[in-house]
């Protein structure tokens, strides 16, 4: 069967796992796994195909560190440097430590198969997390932050691991000269994406915001995505830290909601890929053959990998953060899959155990009996069903924390520092649909009378404006139902719908009503908008212009004659 086909295949069977797991209550991205699972039992993909498909879905995880990237801005950063590069150097340390112990004492491995399974161990999905983190929106969290500092820290460790394995492979390469070229490429990166980077970006999205032309301002988002991650690759980094670099960038520019809005379906799409191929490599007959020391192994390496975040973070987070990020963080890391390979590529990855503790435990001659390629096999495997098992983790979080805690005896009120808040930090705020003369208007109101509000448009000359003025006003198309989510519509007081164009004005009330069917919504209605309904949907209030105005006009004129 052809790649084409193969995609077509698994596109199909995605859709119908992804419904059945829905309606189940299941995690839909379990639904692209056993997607995997079936389309790599029936169809045979020769290793150039698989390649390219595993390629593509990469830029899954591309996409989604572009879009944390865009709610980080370099000022966040800065105030984030305990997490990023204390907390995460701290998981990475002792985390390796913990199973390089493990390793090399217990299963008896070499000392650099050792470093190298460690190293791949100590990593967290950075797919899973995140999505999960922004798609329910807490990444503003307490624990939420904590996470993502440590996830982007493991992101930047990719270069000192894949640099280990290189001096492993290569004994003639000298560390000093290796470690002056990655800070050259780190120079080279830096330079490249924030001084020139950020000044192209935001002429590039002006620009092609001004042309009020959806797909061009689609293609130039694509642009800056994918050459900022081919820079970034080509200097030696991952593709994933080059978009997330390049987020930043375009973080405090007005364009960050409209941008958000374009890439979340690429992204999820692409995450979709990813997963598949993540099920493709599971083995069936193998994972029935070694199913409980599989399961052993992964619950041992996932509350190892618990218990090392908890106990530090505890002293500086409070025991409820500290939990909840050791148990975000606790599966294995899809990145774990380019560390195994890499390792094995460079002929260094040698799992033929050597001694250790287990040969006790375990009957005489069964060490003997496993080959490598099957303990390649067991690593692969624990990696994708500790990966299984992290969104069941994650929709339970709360109630695992508060029952752990308990058990502790050591449970406490939830703190502000771990409430999530939306975006844009608003709360019983308006909306204002439209910042064209009425929209001004009516953010100068509200302002009079000291209410917090959100303005959005897509015209960008409107939004510079605005800016200028001091309001706040953000760039984006309200046809892209996901901007909500950012702007907290949730939480408003009520949502003011100041825009001309009847079509528009009935989308966002359907997409409104959808989203959040009790919020109060309010605009105005012209002729044409009477002709065309709009006074017949739900609004808690619709101002007729006509009649307003004939009123206030004759109001005016019969007080004047009565002076």
């Amino acid at each position: 069967m052809d790649l084409v086909t193969t995609i077509t295949l698994a596109l199909a069977l995605s859709v119908v796992f992804g419904i059945v797991f829905s309606k189940l209550k299941i995690p839909v991205l379990l639904g692209y796994i056993v997607t995997g699972v079936v389309v790599s039992h029936f169809v045979r993909l020769n290793s150039e195909d698989t390649g390219h498909l595993r390629e593509i879905a990469e830029y899954g995880i591309v996409f989604l560190m572009f879009l944390i990237g865009v709610e980080f801005s370099f000022n966040k950063m800065r105030q984030m440097k305990q997490e990023v590069v204390f907390f995460g150097s701290m998981q990475l340390v002792l985390s390796m430590a913990l199973f390089f112990v493990g390793n090399y004492y217990f299963f008896g491995f070499g000392l650099h198969t050792s470093l190298i399974i460690a190293s791949a161990l100590s990593l967290s999905s950075t797919a899973i997390v995140l999505k999960y983190l922004k798609d329910s929106r807490q990444i503003e969290t307490g624990y939420g932050k904590s996470s993502v500092g440590i996830l982007i820290m493991q992101d930047i460790a990719v270069i000192p691991i894949l640099l280990m394995i290189a001096m492993m492979s290569n004994k003639d390469l000298v560390l000093s000269e290796m470690l002056l070229n990655t800070f050259i490429s780190i120079a080279i990166l830096l330079f490249v994406l924030f001084f020139p980077g950020k000044y192209l970006a935001k002429k590039i999205l002006r620009f092609t915001a001004g042309m009020n032309t959806d797909e061009i301002f689609v293609a130039a988002v694509l642009l800056i995505v994918l050459g900022s991650s081919l820079i970034s690759s080509h200097s030696g980094f991952s593709a994933s830290l080059g978009a997330f670099l390049a987020g930043m960038v375009i973080s405090n520019t007005p364009y960050r909601y409209q941008v958000e809005s374009v890439l979340v379906n690429f992204r999820d799409i692409l995450l979709g890929v990813f997963f598949i191929t993540i099920g493709m490599q599971v083995k069936l007959d193998f994972l029935m053959h070694y199913f409980f020391p599989i399961a052993i192994l992964i619950v041992c390496t996932m509350l190892g990998k618990t218990l090392v975040v908890y106990a530090f973070l505890r002293f500086f987070c409070g025991d409820r953060i500290a939990l909840k990020t050791a148990l975000s963080l606790s599966q294995i890391g899809e990145f774990s899959f380019a560390v195994f390979l890499i390792a094995s590529s460079h002929q260094v990855l040698n799992l033929k155990p050597e001694g250790g503790f287990i040969q006790y435990i375990l009957p005489q001659g069964f060490l003997e009996s496993i080959t490598p390629e099957e303990i390649y096999q067991f690593l692969t495997l624990m990696v994708i069903f500790s990966m299984v098992a992290t969104p069941f983790i994650l929709e339970k979080l709360e109630n695992l924390t508060n029952f752990t805690l308990t058990k502790l005896h050591i449970l406490t009120e939830p703190t502000q520092q771990d409430l999530p808040s939306t975006t844009t930090d608003l709360r019983n705020h308006y909306i204002v649909c439209g910042y064209g003369n009425v929209g001004q208007e009516i953010v100068k109101k509200l302002q009079e009378y000291g209410k917090e509000y959100v303005a959005i448009d897509n015209n960008p000359t409107n939004v510079r404006s605005g800016l200028d003025k001091g309001d706040n006003v953000i760039f984006a198309n309200l046809l892209y139902g996901n901007i909500f989510h950012q702007i907290g519509l949730q939480e408003c007081a009520g949502v003011i719908i100041a825009i001309d164009s009847v079509y528009e004005t009935r989308s966002i009330y359907d997409k409104i009503r959808t989203l959040a069917p009790a919020c109060k919504i309010f605009t105005r209605m012209n002729a044409q908008g009477k002709k065309d309904g709009i006074d017949w949907l739900d609004f808690s209030a619709v101002i007729d212009e006509p009649s307003e105005i004939a009123n206030m006009i004759v109001r005016v004129a019969i007080a004047q004659e009565e002076q």
